[in-house]
């Protein structure tokens, strides 16, 4: 899909892109995207409105923009956790996809924001489809380790592949929201500063999910 109304945008330098980019992230995190002013975007960027209507024919599309570069960075993490980790038992592998998504969070606060959002209301066009897509490839992803592990003898055989892929993204997904959100319960041993807490909750899996004593 060319989300560009030309190549205009592509032709860019690679700082100009940039800042409209950067201008842009910055107002949909702000105020999602319906209260998003494309007034403001271009102000904050420094360029005319005509110009940015000439680079996206809306702001729908604008926005379609960013969301597929934040998803090509997330698949980007999460495919170095893929490669690096081919040699690593299942669940120090779930530890390191736990880490890159808080590492992606730390990195892009603003992108996860726009995330967090469409998740929590439908404030895009494609809001849910998008959100759709994201679960789907998430769990596709899963299945990928879970029959790794099932092969390499660390999972129990007797699972359902897609129906734990299904249920660790959602686990997965609501530990980064957590993270993000900062809603840890004061009362719990989890201290958001400490990473430790990661290894705690996979080691909680890994005792439900090993098939072993």
């Amino acid at each position: 899909m060319n989300l560009t109304n030309t190549k205009k945008f592509d032709h860019l330098p690679d700082e100009k892109q940039q800042i409209i980019i950067d201008a842009s992230v910055a107002e949909f995190a702000d105020n999602g995207f319906k209260n998003a002013s494309v007034n403001k975007i271009v102000n904050n960027a420094g360029i005319a409105k005509g110009s940015l209507f000439n680079y996206f024919k809306s702001k729908s599309l604008l926005f379609e923009y960013v969301y597929t570069l934040a998803l090509k960075e997330v698949k980007a993490y999460l495919a170095r956790v893929r490669d690096e980790s081919n040699q690593d038992e299942f669940f120090t592998r779930l530890s390191k996809i736990i880490h890159a998504g808080i590492n992606f969070i730390d990195k892009h606060p603003l992108l996860a924001k726009i995330y967090f959002r469409l998740l929590n209301s439908d404030d895009s066009p494609r809001g849910k489809k998008i959100i759709k897509e994201l679960h789907t490839e998430a769990v596709d992803y899963l299945k990928q380790f879970i029959m790794e592990g099932i092969e390499r003898k660390e999972l129990s055989d007797k699972l359902n592949i897609s129906t734990t892929a299904f249920m660790l993204e959602a686990i997965l997904n609501r530990i980064l929201q957590t993270y993000y959100l900062d809603l840890f319960d004061p009362e719990s041993d989890i201290d958001k500063e400490n990473k430790e807490w990661i290894n705690s909750i996979v080691g909680v899996l890994k005792n439900g999910l090993s098939g072993k004593p």
